[in-house]
Order: structure tokens, then C-alpha cells, then sequence
């Protein structure tokens, strides 16, 4: 399929702001800053490991499913905790345990968050006062069906087709696809989307945004967020990963054109002429 012009005039992109805007910005919020401090800590983390060569602990890095700033009583300082789904924890040994917390404390002395402290914990699920309920449901056809959010007892808050998604931008591209799936493309030669599929790959458990399948090629569409500069380092080791285990064509999209019909379109089928080319 030929990549279609996409029509009108394309707007420039807006620059993602960076961790220090966001954390000296006078309106951002205590909880905003500490995420940006949590988020910021663990992207540099993974970065400079990822600059030493040490690309075991980088892909270690990969499987935090949360980096938290909670503030401690007895210490009256702030620790940042790094949770990790359960299928996962066995990989966090002492001795990891100790070298990550050696690059933490070089990074975060660098950075001047006033974050002394590392720990690491199991993700803990997020459920409400109707959990029964909604496990009951998980157990009926009337759910949202693919396997990353089977495991949520929490309803999720933006569900489409029977379908799961953790943010807005997920949707958004998901719909995008959609209609190339059912409006442009051809009947025999369409695609098929998988949101958030979680599975495993060579000594990893991990949960891409989307995997696309189309002309007997899978690739694997990632939503970048304002942060993405200094998870570069990350993105480069897990895409290795995804590639070596038979993922074709690994992309992503900037959150800059989740809100741009046109240039959200115009990305999606550069993703798909570049699968389609994968030899």
C-alpha cells in the first residue's frame, strides 16, 4: 500500500517541555513535581548505565512498572520506590538491589532532588469499593478482553471494542488504526491491533502499547510521552530486545500528534509502509 498524502497543512509540533520546567514551573503541582522527579531519577538512572555499556541492569530497568516519591516520617526525607509486577521480582536479587542503588545515589546527588533514599516493592493493585463486583465480571465475557488488563480489578476508564487502555493517547492512536483497518485498507490485506499484549520475550515480561500485524510481518507502536528524550537509552535496549525475539519493525509516536488527526494519520502509515517493508 502506497502511503497516502495526508491533506492540509501540518502544524509544528510543540517541544515537549523538560524535567526541570516541569519541576521549577511555579504552577505545577507538589504531586506533579515528585513524578517528574521519580520519572527523571529513573530515566537517568537507566541512561548512564546504559552509557557505562551495563545494558543487564538498563533492561532490569525496563520492567519497573512505577518509580513513586513517597515521603518518609522517621527519616523526614523523601525515598523513591521502584515497583515491579510480581512475574518480574524475582529478577531484583540483593545484588541488584545494591548496584542500582549505587547509580541512584550518583544520579541523585547529581541532580539535587533531595531524594537519598532506593527501594523496591511489589506493584500493589489499585481497586475500589465495588472489587467483588468487578472481579465477578472478569470472569464473564463482558469485560474488556485483552490480557494486560485482565489482572485489573479496577474499572478502566477509557475501554473501546471490549478493549483496555491505560491513557487517552492509547485510545486515540487505537482509533486511528481502526479506521485504517476498516476504511482505507483492503479486506484481504488489513491489519489487526493488539492493545496493550502483554507477553514475554528472552528473560523479560513486558507490556507493549500496541502490537500491529499486517502483510505476515508484527510490529510494535510505543506512545512517547514528554520524557521520551531521556528515555532514549531505555527505548534503544528494549527495542533490541523486541527485535531479537521477532518483532519486525518496533516505532513510536510523539504525544505531540495524538491531538492532530492529520499528523497522527500520517505517522500510522509511515509505521505501516516501514512494516510492510521489513524483509
Amino acid at each position: 500500500m502506497a502511503e497516502q498524502p495526508v491533506q492540509g497543512e501540518s502544524s509544528v509540533p510543540q517541544r515537549p517541555r523538560t524535567y526541570d520546567e516541569i519541576i521549577n514551573d511555579s504552577w505545577t503541582s507538589g504531586e506533579e513535581q515528585n513524578r517528574a522527579k521519580a520519572d527523571s531519577l529513573l530515566g537517568h538512572m537507566a541512561a548512564l548505565l546504559f552509557q557505562r555499556g551495563d545494558t543487564k541492569h538498563v533492561q532490569l530497568l525496563l520492567l519497573v512498572r512505577n518509580a513513586v516519591i513517597e515521603y518518609d516520617h522517621d527519616s523526614r526525607s523523601d525515598d523513591l520506590w521502584l515497583e515491579i509486577d510480581p512475574g518480574n521480582e524475582a529478577a531484583f536479587t540483593d545484588e541488584v538491589h545494591a548496584h542500582l542503588r549505587s547509580v541512584f545515589e550518583r544520579v541523585s546527588g547529581r541532580l539535587d532532588y533531595n531524594v537519598p533514599w532506593l527501594g523496591f516493592r511489589e506493584t500493589l493493585p489499585r481497586v475500589g469499593p465495588d472489587w467483588r463486583q468487578r472481579l465477578q465480571e472478569m470472569m464473564t465475557t463482558d469485560r474488556p478482553t485483552n490480557q494486560a488488563r485482565r489482572t485489573m480489578p479496577e474499572k478502566p476508564q477509557w475501554v473501546m471494542d471490549r478493549l483496555a487502555f491505560t491513557n487517552h493517547g492509547e485510545q486515540r492512536v487505537y482509533q486511528a488504526l481502526k479506521h485504517l483497518q476498516e476504511k482505507e485498507l483492503p479486506a484481504e490485506e488489513t491489519i489487526s491491533i493488539f492493545p496493550l499484549p502483554n507477553g514475554r520475550v528472552l528473560g523479560h515480561t513486558w507490556e507493549p502499547d500496541l502490537l500491529v500485524t499486517y502483510r505476515g510481518r508484527a510490529g510494535v507502536l510505543e506512545i512517547d510521552g514528554p520524557d521520551h528524550r531521556v528515555r532514549r537509552a531505555m527505548d534503544t535496549s528494549r527495542d533490541h530486545l523486541l527485535r531479537d525475539a521477532g518483532i519486525a519493525y518496533v516505532d513510536r509516536v510523539p504525544v505531540e500528534v495524538i491531538d492532530n488527526p492529520q499528523e497522527l494519520m500520517a505517522s500510522l502509515k509511515r509505521f505501516l509502509r516501514r512494516l510492510r517493508e521489513c524483509p
